[in-house]
């Protein structure tokens, strides 16, 4: 993955050389071929140290510090470790001023640095206060085919049986049942089953079935006026006969951010939230006093994957509790499964979560899954989408995919800001605002359905010429399940912001 960190499987081919031995004197045409031989293996075995070089090392530092205002109001006291020439990227420092004093620093030495406002955390910029709608609106009409056609390996796949005419089927967690109304060619023509009045769950509100006839099904969303509270604040409901809208009332002094605009809430109105987007401290002078606790040096495995020059990027931004972001994932994860070295295929972040406490928690894990386990992250995220989205289940998925736990723990507590800094960074170049977002080469793509044959189109379609022979692979035309679970599912373009 791009700037990624990979674990390294070493691997070496053992030749056998068969010697020929000679009663007689051996002439000199053997004599070259035998030095020849012995080039051969020197050459294969230098191509095999560089290829699959050693193991590196990493400086580390344990930094005790705090960080002041010119007028002594402290800011953040702490004791931390930081790899080499990090602590001020950690920090969102503007200067690399206080890693070259670390570095400097002997075992137990103590400094006291002052960085002006450009230094720190930049000046304060009056263009970055902004406005943002308090208001968001929800058509609560919609239809959806009456009938699909999926492919007969599907309809096997995902019913265990050849499909019988006449007959219909139904699937865990799926409110539809499925008829099948022909069966040719290698092709199942399915009608959706489902009574008026039934309820199909939705990712805010669920919808209610209100009409079914032979082409569609009219479904309306169901809401009443209420108040849901979230970290942003508490969201005023209020519900018409077309539409529902949802108006924020923020929390001041709180940081909000919805993907186009976010920063700390410095007032509302009737109709606008006013937001301060500089950051924290901007336009501050910032004292920092260090102590050097310790320094070590920590082996790493070198990495020999990384950014496939030449080939397709696709990024993939979600929300990790987005039930049509963990759609999403299901779709991705066999094709990147396949496209290992063929394909950048990349799981981002949206720079703003919709779903509570335990998706900012899951995002963090997934981000440093990506970053410093990542030959783990697919088997990570395949069992953490088939499961609840619970802090159980993904506490089963760290144990079941053998992740460093206690690596995993110190990428949350000290790294993970900075990788997610770079999510947010592609949040704002590329304009992601909804779970999930699919951007191939810098460029926004609409792959609908969600299944990996689709996913794989896309990302082959994407290839300039030399199309990898994974291309020609068969991936499942199946449309994965909304949300957690396993199972298929109908809907596709839907999203989460």
């Amino acid at each position: 993955m791009e700037e990624g960190h990979t674990e390294h499987h070493e691997h070496a081919e053992h030749h056998q050389f068969h010697e020929v031995h000679h009663k007689k004197r051996v002439n000199k045409k053997n004599l070259f071929i035998f030095g020849g031989l012995i080039l051969l293996v020197i050459v294969a075995i230098i191509l095999l140290f560089i290829a699959f070089k050693p193991s590196q090392s990493i400086e580390k530092y344990n930094v005790s510090y705090s960080l002041e205002l010119a007028d002594g109001t402290s800011i953040l006291t702490e004791n931390s470790i930081f790899n080499e020439d990090s602590f001020s990227s950690t920090l969102g420092l503007n200067s690399k001023t206080i890693d070259s004093e670390i570095d400097s620093l002997a075992i137990g030495q103590e400094k006291t640095i002052t960085l002006s406002a450009e230094d720190a955390f930049g000046e304060y910029d009056p263009e970055l206060n902004m406005s943002i709608n308090r208001t968001q609106e929800m058509e609560r009409k919609r239809t959806i085919p009456r009938t699909i056609t999926i492919g007969l390996s599907d309809f096997t796949d995902a019913f265990d049986e050849q499909p019988i005419v006449g007959r219909t089927y139904s699937l865990d967690s799926d409110p539809f049942q499925y008829k099948v109304l022909s069966s040719a060619n290698d092709q199942v023509e399915l009608s959706r089953e489902i009574n008026v009045g039934a309820t199909v769950p939705n990712s805010l509100f669920p919808l209610k079935v209100t009409s079914v006839n032979i082409t569609e099904i009219s479904l309306e969303m169901q809401a009443n006026n209420t108040v849901i509270p979230s970290e942003n604040g508490n969201w005023d409901v209020t519900v018409d006969s077309k539409n529902i809208y949802l108006k924020l009332t923020p929390i001041i002094g709180q940081n909000i951010d919805f993907g186009y605009a976010g920063g700390r809430v410095v007032g509302f109105s009737t109709n606008q939230i006013y937001v301060d987007a500089n950051v924290p401290y901007a336009g501050e002078k910032i004292i920092i006093k260090l102590k050097l606790e310790n320094k070590f040096t920590e082996k790493i495995a070198s990495s020999n994957q990384g950014y496939i020059s030449g080939a397709p990027t696709m990024q993939v931004f979600i929300m990790s509790h987005c039930p049509f972001g963990t759609q999403m994932v299901k779709g991705i994860l066999p094709v990147m499964e396949k496209f290992k070295g063929k394909a950048n295929i990349e799981v981002r972040f949206v720079g703003y979560t919709m779903h509570g406490a335990q998706e900012d928690l899951d995002n963090n894990r997934m981000i440093c899954v990506r970053e410093e386990q990542n030959s783990k992250l697919i088997p990570y995220l395949e069992c953490f989408v088939s499961n609840t989205g619970s802090e159980a289940d993904s506490q089963k998925c760290i144990t079941q995919v053998g992740l460093d736990k206690s690596k995993l723990d110190s990428c949350m507590d000290l790294r993970v800001a900075e990788y997610m800094k770079a999510d947010k960074e592609l949040n704002t170049k590329y304009g992601v605002q909804g779970s999930p977002t699919v951007i191939l080469d810098g460029k926004e793509a609409s792959i609908y359905p969600r299944d990996p044959t689709t996913v794989a189109k896309a990302l082959c379609d994407a290839f300039t010429s030399n199309k990898p022979s994974e291309c020609s692979l068969t991936f499942s035309t199946t449309n994965p399940s909304a949300g957690f679970g396993t199972g298929s599912s109908t809907s596709s373009e839907a999203s989460c912001g």
